[in-house]
C-alpha cells in the first residue's frame, strides 16, 4: 500500500512479512487482551486468538479472517491481525 503512495517500505520492516511463520506468545496474549476488550469472555477471546494466529501462521489470511469472524465483526478481526501481526 505504501508503495502505492510513492513511499518507499523495507520488506523486512512489514508486519505482512510474520504471516507464515510462529507467531510469538507476547503476541497471542496481547491479541487475547485485545479480543477481551472488544467484548469476547475469556474462553472466547482465547479461542479467537488461536484459530486466527494459526491461520496466519500458515499464511492463509482469508481463512483467518474467517476464524475471526465466527467471534468478531469486521474490523474487530482487522485489529486483531494488526496486534498479532505487529507486535
Amino acid at each position: 500500500m505504501a508503495e502505492h503512495l510513492n513511499q518507499k517500505v523495507e520488506p523486512e520492516l512489514s508486519p505482512f512479512n510474520k504471516m507464515g511463520k510462529p507467531l510469538s506468545e507476547q503476541a497471542r496474549s496481547i491479541a487475547y487482551e485485545h479480543c477481551k476488550q472488544m467484548g469476547l469472555s475469556s474462553a472466547r477471546a482465547w479461542s479467537c486468538v488461536q484459530g486466527v494466529a494459526e491461520q496466519l501462521e500458515k499464511d492463509r489470511p482469508y481463512e483467518a479472517q474467517a476464524a475471526g469472524m465466527k467471534y468478531l465483526d469486521l474490523t474487530g478481526t482487522y485489529r486483531l491481525f494488526a496486534v498479532l501481526l505487529a507486535n
